[in-house]
């Protein structure tokens, strides 16, 4: 009896954890909230599987057609129960774990992407993304291609970088963050060392320790004015200036975008 009785609560608790929600026959209605998973979508060719997703999907320009159910932060539960999906797929870096559980209690299938620490998760997320919309070939087709252009960009003599993300004040990215991989990969080093991902600094820190490059991020700032105050202050820099999707919503493809212009503004 014991055993029996052992046996339905393993099976009550525990094996849905071991199992992803799989319709033998393939999801058809796929909401996102995300624009890295929408970009994701579309690069392994899945998008007509794609009936809505946020505001911030902007990438590539068919996402703009599709029904929109609100912010990443803020998405409409009811326009979304409406919309009858038979899978959601969010992410942590863009939706709150609250939200997804909230929809998840409706019944609805849904899939929550951990926040990648590097290329590794990047990649390991795109291809379950992949296995899941029956895409997988094309997946790993898209990632293997990513990982040898990648190999082929590693540099022997390191450049120094300074990631800007905020302006007032000056907010930049750790070698404790995402970027930091992106960095790395183009051959550079991350200028500021820190346990945590992000953080402030001043223009007398960056003085002692000045980077040859360093990359700006359209993200309520003006770059421009940005390029125009470190130019009064460091000799013989370069800059590069990203899509902010790039470090906030990024797919293989992207990460390898950042990485190539990276390097480029490192060969000096």
């Amino acid at each position: 009896m014991r055993i029996k009785y052992s046996i339905f609560i393993f099976s009550l608790f525990f094996l849905p954890l071991f199992f992803q929600p799989l319709h033998l026959s393939g999801y058809e209605r796929i909401i996102s909230l995300s624009p890295q998973i929408t970009e994701s979508i579309y690069l392994i060719g899945a998008e007509k599987t794609l009936i809505a997703n946020t505001t911030f999907c902007k990438r590539p320009p068919d996402a703009l057609k599709k029904e929109k159910i609100g912010t990443p932060q803020r998405p409409e539960l009811e326009k979304i129960v409406s919309l009858k999906p038979d899978l959601v797929m969010a992410a942590q870096e863009a939706n709150d774990p609250w939200f997804v559980e909230r929809i998840k209690r409706l019944g609805i299938n849904t899939v929550f992407f951990k926040r990648p620490k590097d290329f590794k998760d990047l990649s390991h997320n795109f291809l379950v993304l992949g296995r899941l919309l029956k895409k997988e070939e094309t997946a790993k087709k898209i990632v293997m291609d990513v990982k040898q252009r990648l190999h082929k960009n590693v540099k022997s003599r390191q450049f120094g970088v300074l990631w800007q993300v905020g302006s007032g004040p000056i907010v930049v990215a750790t070698n404790a963050s995402f970027v930091n991989d992106i960095i790395e990969y183009s051959g550079g080093k991350n200028i500021i060392n820190s346990e945590v991902p992000y953080m402030r600094v001043s223009i007398e820190e960056v003085i002692k320790n000045p980077p040859q490059v360093i990359v700006l991020m359209a993200m309520g700032y003006s770059t421009e004015e940005e390029k125009k105050r470190w130019k009064k202050y460091l000799k013989d820099l370069a800059f590069v200036v990203l899509d902010p999707y790039v470090a906030s919503s990024p797919t293989p493809v992207t990460f390898l975008e950042a990485v190539t212009r990276l390097k480029g503004a490192g060969n000096f």
